[in-house]
């Protein structure tokens, strides 16, 4: 226990030591720094002897002297040589007065007469083939009905009957009404029937073909002669199974009149 108080006793007395040598060393280089003059190992140091930088002085405008050498140079003498003048002597020339007159000379030059070129003849090139027309298409007479289409079909619903029916005229005006027309019925591509029209509620004129209930037709009616040969085009119908809502046909009414 006795020991811990002498040994911090030396730390204290080590650490204020180091301290003051601290501010010694530090107040020495401050000295330094503000007089370089005061170290005095600079006492001790060699003498740098000190170069002489003097150059010689000369004028401030000295100008170099031009000095010329004389050269004898020979000078050539030109050499004067006399040339004789030789002067000529005019001569005296006659001109004649009268203008001589001047002679003509024919010269004849002999050769061939110039060809003649023949004249070039275009040379005939064959006619070019003309494709032949496009054979005219046949034009299929269109037959001549005595009896066509009076007026659009009538398509309405009826859930009582299934029936096609129409009635006869005589010209497009709808004049009169004819009985005794035979009239025939197609449904499915195959012939339902032929009968004549006949007076119907105090109407001449009229046909009328009934089909079964609740059946999908498609059908064709015309005007025929006895012998079944067509008076008129074929006009093509149809009926639905179910007579109520929205495209329901069951009642066809086809009129048809006098082409003439």
């Amino acid at each position: 226990m006795g020991l811990e108080p002498e040994r911090d006793r030396f730390f204290q007395y080590a650490t204020f030591i180091v301290l003051g040598t601290t501010l010694v060393v530090c107040g020495c280089f401050a000295l330094l720094f503000l007089n370089p003059r005061v170290n005095p190992i600079a006492a001790f140091r060699p003498d740098t002897p000190t170069p002489d930088l003097r150059v010689a002085e000369l004028p401030p405008t000295w100008t170099p002297t031009y000095t010329p050498t004389l050269t004898n140079t020979p000078v050539s003498t030109p050499t004067n040589t006399p040339t004789s003048t030789f002067t000529a002597t005019p001569t005296n020339t006659e001109i004649p007065t009268e203008t001589p007159t001047p002679t003509i000379y024919y010269l004849v030059v002999t050769g061939k007469p110039p060809t003649r070129i023949p004249t070039r003849v275009p040379t005939r090139r064959p006619p070019t083939a003309v494709p032949p027309p496009p054979p005219t298409a046949t034009l299929i007479p269109t037959p001549q009905y005595e009896f066509i289409l009076g007026r659009p079909v009538d398509n309405a619903p009826n859930c009582g009957t299934w029936y096609v029916s129409g009635t006869i005229y005589s010209d497009q005006a709808g004049t009169s009404r004819l009985n005794g027309i035979l009239v025939r019925i197609w449904a499915f591509g195959i012939e339902q029937g032929t009968f004549t029209t006949k007076s119907h509620n105090g109407h001449r004129g009229y046909y009328e073909w009934i089909f079964g209930k609740n059946s999908d037709v498609q059908g064709e009616v015309a005007v025929v002669n006895p012998d079944g040969s067509l008076r008129s085009p074929k006009i093509p119908f149809a009926m639905t199974s179910k007579c109520k809502g929205s495209g329901a046909i069951q009642q066809v009414v086809i009129d048809f009149v006098g082409a003439s």
